[in-house]
Formats: structure tokens, sequence, C-alpha cells
């Protein structure tokens, strides 16, 4: 029994890139926030956990389903994610993160539409994939709290373009999914008369605490 045990750990130790590596689990949805797309007053907070935002009080006389400001929970344990917003002040601009506004992450573009999903790990790092809708594209950007309680941001899928295709390039990111330690979304790519798909791999690196990316083979859908 002892020589078995001690093959095992021996097989742990060769192989430790695999038997302690990061494990993500699936993204799951767990609400979303936007301008309210019917009439462009107020904003609508879909399945959050609680709400304190007032009730918009614009061109639209007590509406129930469309907010001013406010402070909005999605989940409801210690991984829950709280946004902040006023529309008042800050038309299309979201706080996401902690309770605590400081400890907050604000994307920078102005958004009409988010999708928040949350993809938890073993290490106590929890991410949160913003899924982003705007006029005819959509992309992600991912901010995750680390282990101390921080919120930072990892991945914004802009950058990713602008890196690999070109700032004036049309992308549509979508699907992401976990393996292991690693993230990967897919992608169609716009342009000379070609429609190409491909997939992105963010590994996420111990030793730098962050993600690595690497693009993965194309191939032509339509031209």
């Amino acid at each position: 029994m002892r020589n078995f045990l001690g093959l095992i750990l021996c097989v742990c130790l060769l192989f430790s890139g695999n038997c302690f590596a990061m494990q993500f689990s699936q993204p799951v949805k767990i609400g979303g926030i936007c301008l309210n797309q019917s009439t462009k007053q107020g904003i609508s907070v879909e399945d959050a956990s609680y709400n304190n935002g007032d009730y918009y009080t614009g061109v639209l006389k007590n509406n129930r389903s469309t907010y001013g400001k406010g402070v909005a929970r999605f989940g409801n344990d210690k991984d829950a994610l709280y946004v902040h917003y006023n529309y008042y002040t800050d038309l299309g601009k979201f706080y996401f993160g902690d309770k605590d506004k400081q400890n907050t992450i604000v994307p920078p573009n102005i958004i009409t539409i988010y999708d928040i999903y949350k993809i938890r790990s073993n290490e106590g790092i929890t991410i949160y994939p913003l899924y982003r809708f705007y006029s005819a594209e959509s992309d992600y950007f991912i901010i995750g709290r680390r282990t101390d309680g921080r919120f930072v941001k990892y991945i914004d899928t802009k950058e990713i373009t602008k890196r690999y295709f070109g700032e004036n390039t049309h992308v549509i990111y979508k699907n992401i999914s976990t393996q292991g330690d690693t993230l990967t979304m897919e992608y169609q790519r716009y342009g000379n008369k070609q429609i190409v798909e491909g997939e992105f791999y963010f590994k996420w690196d111990d030793n730098a605490q962050w993600f690595s990316v690497k693009q993965g083979s194309e191939k032509v859908v339509r031209s």
C-alpha cells in the first residue's frame, strides 16, 4: 500500500502541471445589464439577486422595468458581482466588481448591452466574462477577482482585434468555453469580401498569474 501511494505521489510530481494546474468551470450566465433598448431611457437589469436602484423618472413616468441610479448584485455568495450604474451622470458607463466602488473595473467603451457570465476556478480566482453587444458587433471584456479580493481586467477582445487584425477589422467574438486551464473563444472575421472563422486560446500561467494568448488556425466560410 505504501509503495502504491508513493507511486501516485511520484506520478503527480512528474506531471504536476496536470495534477495541480488551474481548472476552470464552464461559464454560467448570471445576469445582464444594459441601456433600455426600446426607448434608450434608463437602465434595464436582468436576473439580479439584489438591486437597490431607483426607478427611472425621466420620460417614462412610473416605469417599473428601468432604473436611474443604483447598485445591482449578481449572485449571493462571496463571488457575487456588483454593478454600479448612474443613468443621469454616467450614461452607458458601468462599474463592475466589488460592493466598494473603489474596487471596480470600468470598460473603456460605451456599450449598450452586457451579458454577465461567471467562471470559477479551483485556486480561488473567479473570472467574469462580460459579453458586449453594440451595433452589428459583439465581443468580450473579461475581468476577474483575485484571491486577495481585488478586481483586475484580464482580456479585452478589442485589444486582441487590434493586435492580430488591425484597428478597422470587423470581428465578432462568441461561444466562450473552458478546458482545464484554458479559455477558448470563437470568432468570425470580416474583410476582403470574405468571412473567416477561427479561435483564440487563453491559457492560464501560474507563474505570471495571467493569461497567455494563442491564435488557432482559420478557415474561410464565405467568399
